[in-house]
C-alpha cells in the first residue's frame, strides 16, 4: 500500500509538471499574440493581459519550484 502511493505521488508530480509546462507554453503565445497586435500601452491598461501575464509568471514560479523540492 505504501508502495502504491509513493507511485501514485511520483505519476501525479510527472502529469503535474507536464500540465504546469503546456500551460506556459500555452499561455505564453497567447500572450505573444496580443503583444503584436496591440501597442505597450494597450498591454499595461488591460487586465486580461496583466491577469494572464501574472498567471503565466506563476505558472513558472510554480514548475520552477516543484523542480527545486525534487532535486532536493
Amino acid at each position: 500500500m505504501k508502495q502504491q502511493s509513493e507511485q501514485r505521488t511520483e505519476t501525479a508530480l510527472k502529469l503535474l509538471l507536464q500540465t504546469l509546462k503546456q500551460n506556459v507554453a500555452d499561455t505564453g503565445r497567447v500572450l505573444d499574440e496580443f503583444e503584436a497586435s496591440h501597442t505597450e500601452k494597450e498591454c499595461e491598461q488591460s487586465k486580461q493581459y496583466r491577469t494572464l501575464a501574472a498567471a503565466s509568471f506563476a505558472l513558472e514560479t510554480l514548475t520552477d519550484r516543484i523542480k527545486e523540492e525534487l532535486n532536493k
